[in-house]
């Protein structure tokens, strides 16, 4: 295969973790309903910066890192735990108000700006479909695709880049598509001064994040017994 279909293959592939659904989602739309379509996409800048050093940390031979089931049940459950901190902020700004969506275009302040980026990163470090997506499907994928693409390419840097431009792009596409499609159906989605978009993914991240708590719980208790 050459370098391009060795890309459009890596392509496809990311797509199944881009499409995945999860609090990577709901922090896009969160975002997009409550300040409008350009802070929608700044949760995935997040989540674009925490995948530098993924794939930075594989290219440089850390890829026989392992995870223990002990660490992954802290770190299902302590995700848990701030995904439903983040929808109890979802469900905070229950109310819709035009004038909050008016920043995204004339007030976009650093403060709001650093709060979606950091908040993408935040619930992709934390997410469990982001992790074994990453144990289960990425590493070993871009391990073979770094030494596949050198020879073509001619440095394992230049690789590198190829293979991450190639997967963030799938994540800015799918985080594009959401950002657009949740400012269209916030403005139809309010009655009155209620916001439902904002309320719905509030109480889906809650329900995420309890579910996270529960399937990690069995191991936390068997740790502290």
């Amino acid at each position: 295969m050459g370098v391009f279909e060795i890309l459009a293959a890596w392509f496809a592939l990311s797509l199944t973790g881009a499409l995945a659904p999860g609090p990577l989602t709901a922090a896009v739309v969160m975002q997009s309903s409550k300040y409008g379509r350009l802070h929608g996409i700044l949760p995935m800048v997040g989540h674009a910066i925490v995948e530098v050093g993924i794939i930075a940390a594989i290219i440089i031979s850390v890829q026989a890192l392992t995870l223990t089931p002990l660490m992954i049940d802290l770190l299902v459950g302590f995700g848990g735990i701030v995904i439903i901190l983040f929808g109890f902020l979802a469900l905070r700004d229950y109310r819709y108000r035009e004038e909050m969506r008016s920043k995204d275009a004339t007030n976009m302040t650093a403060s709001s700006v650093i709060e979606a980026t950091t908040q993408g990163a935040a619930v992709s470090i934390l997410s469990p479909y982001f992790l074994l997506w990453w144990f289960g499907v990425g590493l070993a994928n871009v391990t073979v695709l770094v030494g596949t693409l050198q020879i073509g390419v001619g440095t394992v840097f230049l690789a590198g880049v190829l293979i991450y431009i190639t997967h963030v792009s799938t994540d800015f596409i799918y985080g594009a598509v959401l950002t657009l499609g949740t400012d269209v159906a916030t403005k139809k989605a309010s009655v009155g001064d209620i916001n439902w978009v904002s309320v719905v993914i509030g109480f889906v991240q809650i329900g995420l994040g309890i579910w996270f708590v529960i399937l990690a719980a069995p191991g936390l208790i068997a740790l502290i017994g």
